[in-house]
């Protein structure tokens, strides 16, 4: 039985061809052909790995930590939005109107349509001959008596009523004289009182000029919008600090690549801090203040009293440009 058993188990073992056909999921379903073309290529792939073996670099040559933290490219784009940063600071910041009332012009008079004139005479006319022909008519049946001579009479003249006083002449009231006596037409025009706005824009760095002039009005007021003055005096700051620092962390720092892509990671996180400034100011909005100056007398579009309406109408687009220069920059310190 022993014998037997030891002369079935090598019957049935696999040959090294049937390992190759099954072995990796029908990779090979065949013969499998030489991993290399030539003698040339072998030996050329032997003395690379032995190369690699005595020297001190323990990693792959395709391994992704050898990849660059940050490219070029990614390096031209970042400096690109840095430079929007600042250029921002030209930009308008503020804009805030008045409402300025301009010089009023009358309005045009109302066609009179000749036409409907003279159909309107025609029916009256027609009717005072049908008045005075019944008229006539009764006069007949009622005085003329039969036999009696009928003595001509001269033709008295009627007596008019005396005319009614024209009304006084008014600022764009005038009348015109019909085709009859006892016709008037009387047109009046209206004036309509126009406004316009006059803008007035600052640019962010014209932030800084305007302290002793629009800074006092502000630093008068409620504590809520000094504070927002504050928040924003630091926000233009920071857009002058923070491209400053991102071009030197892009191409001025130096040092091991790990070391210099941490240094960089953390210079452009506070990239953030325009964002978050923006959104404390937006958020104190909402809580609102009283103006320490008469508003009426400086602009119109400020309202009564600060409020989130007043915020976002008077922000101009430069504050919007600096922001979303900023928020990319900062994004990418998160992929670092």
């Amino acid at each position: 039985m022993a014998e037997g058993d030891k002369k079935s188990q090598g019957k049935n073992r696999i040959s090294d061809e049937q390992r190759y056909r099954y072995i990796g999921f029908e990779v090979f379903p065949g013969k499998p052909k030489d991993l290399f073309k030539n003698e040339a290529e072998r030996d050329q792939l032997v003395q690379g790995v032995l190369a690699k073996r005595h020297s001190d670099e323990t990693l792959r040559e395709d391994c992704i930590l050898l990849e660059e933290r940050i490219s070029m490219g990614e390096r031209i784009i970042l400096a690109v939005a840095s430079l929007a940063i600042l250029v921002a600071l030209v930009l308008p910041w503020y804009s805030v109107y008045m409402v300025v009332p301009a010089a009023s012009t009358p309005a045009a008079q109302p066609a009179v349509d000749s036409s409907a004139m003279a159909m309107v005479a025609g029916d009256t006319l027609a009717l005072e001959e049908d008045s005075l022909i019944a008229g006539g008519d009764m006069e007949e049946e009622v005085f003329a008596e039969p036999g009696a001579e009928v003595a001509a009479t001269e033709e008295t003249p009627t007596e008019t009523a005396p005319a009614e006083t024209a009304p006084a002449e008014r600022a764009g009231v005038t009348s015109h004289a019909g085709d009859r006596a006892n016709e008037q037409i009387i047109t009046a025009t209206t004036s309509r009182a126009k406004t316009i706005k006059e803008y007035s824009s600052l640019t962010g760095i014209g932030v800084f000029a305007a302290l002793g002039s629009v800074g006092g009005s502000v630093f008068s007021s409620g504590f809520i919008l000094m504070l927002t003055g504050v928040i924003m005096l630091v926000f233009a700051l920071l857009c002058i600090a923070l491209p400053v620092l991102n071009l030197y962390s892009l191409f001025g720092l130096k040092g091991q690549p790990d070391d210099v892509a941490l240094k960089l990671k953390k210079a452009l996180r506070l990239n953030w801090l325009p964002l978050i400034l923006f959104v404390l100011v937006l958020g104190l909005s909402f809580v609102g203040s009283n103006y320490g100056f008469d508003p009426t007398e400086s602009f119109t579009s400020l309202g009564d009293a600060y409020s989130v309406a007043v915020l976002l109408g008077s922000l101009s687009w430069g504050v919007f440009v600096a922001l979303a220069a900023s928020i990319l920059v900062a994004v990418k310190g998160i992929e670092i």
